[in-house]
C-alpha cells in the first residue's frame, strides 16, 4: 500500500506549493525574512526598531504558522477522545515556530462541521486551552463555522494558527550548519498529526480496531497508540536554543526525516543519515501489516523520530546528554558533509 492509495499524493501537493510560490512571493515586503523550505512565516513586527544603544539583532520578530489536526480526528471522535487531537494542532505549530527559534505567542484556531455539535465544539477547545497553557500561548479568539454542504454528517475540522515572537540574533534559519556537523533526533510519541490517512487505511484493512491490543507492543491498544499526542519539544530545546548550541533544526511532519530536514539545509550540505535508531512497534506494524514500501514509510511517517537537532561537532556530546538529562529520548542520526543540497540515507543501516 502506498500513500496515494490512500488518497493522498505528496508530489502533486509539493508541486501545487511551487506553483503558487511566486504569487506568495509578490506580497512580500523588505521586512519578510526570506525562509527557503521554512516551518513558518518570519517578519519584522510592523513599526518596529531597535531601541537607543540596542542592536538591530534584538529586535522583534514576528513568526507565524498555520496547521490542521487533519484525519487523526476521525479515529479521535471514534475514541471519544477529541480534546486530546484538538491540542495536537498547537503543539505542533508550536513546534514549527520552534525550528525557527520563535516562542509561541498566541493561538488562533477554526472549528468546523456540517452542524455545529455544542459538545464537541466544547470538547476541541478544552485541548487547545490545555495545550495553549502547555506552550506558553494565549488564545484570544477563532471562528466556528457551520457548513452542512462542506463537511460530512459527524466530521469535525480543527486548524490552528500559531504566532510568536524571536530576533535575527536567536533565527534559526539553517545557514550556521556547516560539513562536519553532527545529527541528533528526538523520538516521538507515535505517528504525531502526520500519516494518518495511511494509518486509517491500514487498519481498517486488518481487521483490528481501536481496542484490540498492537501486535508486537507492550500491551498497549491500537487506539492509545494511533492516538498518543503530538510531542512539544520546547521544554528541553530551549536551553539549548539559547545557549547557541543549535545551528538547525527540522520538525518532522508530512515528508518524514529526509524531507523536512533538506528543508533546513543551506546550499553546500548535504546529510549522510543512519537508520539504526529502534522503531517503534506501531510503524513496524503499520509498515509490515499494509506491506507499505520502505520509501513511502519514509516520506509518509516520522518512524519514531518527532524532532532533528544540527549541532557542532565539538558540542554534540554535550547537547546530547542535556537533552538526554531533560527527558529526550536521543538517537544519533548522522552527520553534515559537503555535497548537493539533501539527504542521503546510508545502505543497509
Amino acid at each position: 500500500m502506498r500513500y496515494r492509495d490512500a488518497g493522498v499524493d505528496i508530489g502533486r501537493s509539493d508541486a501545487i506549493k511551487g506553483a503558487i510560490l511566486r504569487e506568495v512571493r509578490s506580497t512580500w515586503t523588505p521586512a519578510v525574512r526570506p525562509l527557503p523550505g521554512g516551518f513558518a512565516g518570519v517578519m519584522a513586527w510592523p513599526g518596529s526598531a531597535a531601541g537607543e544603544g540596542e542592536p538591530a539583532a534584538r529586535a522583534p520578530l514576528l513568526a507565524a504558522t498555520l496547521d490542521g489536526v487533519g484525519t487523526k480526528l476521525h479515529l479521535a471522535i471514534a475514541a471519544g477522545r477529541v480534546a486530546e487531537a484538538a491540542a495536537d494542532v498547537v503543539y505542533h505549530g508550536a513546534n514549527d515556530l520552534l525550528v525557527h527559534g520563535a516562542r509561541p505567542l498566541a493561538c488562533l484556531d477554526y472549528v468546523a462541521q456540517s452542524r455545529l455539535d455544542p459538545a464537541v465544539v466544547l470538547e476541541v477547545v478544552r485541548g487547545l486551552a490545555r495545550a495553549c497553557r502547555e506552550v506558553g500561548a494565549v488564545l484570544p479568539g477563532g471562528e466556528t463555522a457551520e457548513m452542512p454542504d462542506t463537511y460530512l454528517p459527524g466530521v469535525v475540522d480543527v486548524a490552528g494558527c500559531l504566532i510568536g515572537t524571536t530576533t535575527d540574533a536567536r533565527l534559526l534559519d539553517g545557514r550556521r550548519v556547516r560539513a562536519g556537523d553532527r545529527v541528533l533526533g528526538l523520538a516521538s510519541a507515535g505517528l504525531h498529526t502526520n500519516g494518518f490517512s495511511l494509518a486509517r487505511r491500514v487498519l481498517a484493512e486488518s481487521g483490528l480496531g481501536l481496542a484490540d491490543r498492537l501486535p508486537g507492543g507492550q500491551g498497549e491498544t491500537l487506539g492509545e497508540s494511533l492516538l498518543a499526542p503530538h510531542r512539544w519539544y520546547g521544554r528541553s530545546l530551549w536551553p539549548e536554543i539559547e545557549s547557541g548550541r543549535v545551528r538547525a533544526l527540522a520538525h518532522v511532519t508530512g515528508g518524514g526525516i529526509a524531507g523536512n530536514l533538506a528543508r533546513v539545509l543551506p546550499e553546500g550540505c548535504r546529510a549522510i543519515l543512519e537508520t539504526g535508531w529502534p522503531r517503534p512497534a506501531l510503524f513496524r506494524w503499520l509498515i509490515e501489516r499494509g506491506a507499505v514500501p520502505e520509501d513511502d514509510a519514509a516520506a509518509a511517517l516520522n518512524l519514531g523520530v518527532g524532532m532533528v537537532v544540527v549541532v557542532t561537532p565539538g558540542d554534540g556530546d554535550a547537547v546530547r546528554a542535556a537533552l538526554g538529562a531533560a527527558g529526550e529520548r536521543v538517537f544519533a542520526l548522522g552527520r553534515i558533509d559537503s555535497g548537493e543540497r539533501g539527504v542521503t540515507w546510508l545502505p543497509g543501516s
